[in-house]
């Protein structure tokens, strides 16, 4: 059986490190270091012997300007679009610019070959972008925005999850004085079937992300990182 890899959720390497992803591939093999274990293994490369490789990143410009070796590989693109500000994403292109990268990579392989990321979801007081009456308000209109766009290039599902405070985020969102809101779980299943409603009327599927909370709403289905059976059959 051949493999599926996933490259990778630790790190955005279709943006920040594809010429070392382009080098990689022509050498046709990596070795690894497995954490749990503390050995390293080697993880074969060559697209004889590759079924498929996962990409996941918020800018696919450097892939859609020239392929080159990723040319030989099947591939499944897992796009976060999120549609924040600066202060949450600072190095992500432009919304318009993202739209326009959906676009060209629905033209150029399919839409069968994507799962739009929304997440995670990270909402505030002041609705990041612009004041709200309603928590959340504004996340909504932003993702009911992308849903009709999405749904008009062929987009069937999406996967959603929200911010998980670990120590370390909170005092990074504290450092940039962004008012976040935490949310007790009746607030975020109340968030997740508004979501549902909307991408319900676009006809896309939404998948939760390592989230039993948002699994508790029965339209949402429960999603896997790299889903072998559904997503490369």
């Amino acid at each position: 059986m051949k493999d599926i890899i996933s490259c990778s959720r630790r790190t955005d390497i279709p943006w920040w490190y594809y010429k070392w992803l382009q080098e990689t591939l022509k050498h046709g093999s990596i070795e690894l270091l497995n954490s749990y274990s503390n050995t390293n293994y080697v993880v074969d490369l060559n697209p004889e012997n590759v079924h498929s490789i996962v990409l996941w990143s918020k800018n696919y410009e450097h892939l859609l300007a020239d392929p080159g070796i990723l040319s030989d590989y099947n591939l499944y693109f897992q796009f976060t679009v999120n549609g924040y500000s600066k202060i949450l994403e600072p190095n992500t292109p432009m919304i318009l610019t993202m739209l326009s990268q959906m676009d060209l990579l629905v033209d150029t392989y399919s839409a069968e070959q994507i799962n739009w990321r929304f997440d995670p979801i990270v909402l505030s007081k002041g609705g990041e972008l612009k004041p709200t009456d309603k928590i959340g308000r504004a996340r909504l209109d932003v993702f009911e925005m992308f849903c009709r766009r999405f749904s008009g290039f062929g987009l069937k599902r999406c996967t959603i999850s929200f911010m998980d405070l670990y120590d370390k985020v909170v005092e990074r969102l504290k450092s940039k004085n962004f008012d976040y809101i935490e949310l007790i779980e009746d607030q975020v299943l109340a968030f997740t079937r508004e979501m549902v409603n909307i991408a319900g009327e676009y006809g896309i599927q939404l998948y939760s992300c390592s989230s039993p909370i948002i699994e508790g709403v029965e339209e949402v289905k429960r999603g896997q990182c790299v889903d072998g059976v559904k997503e490369f059959n």
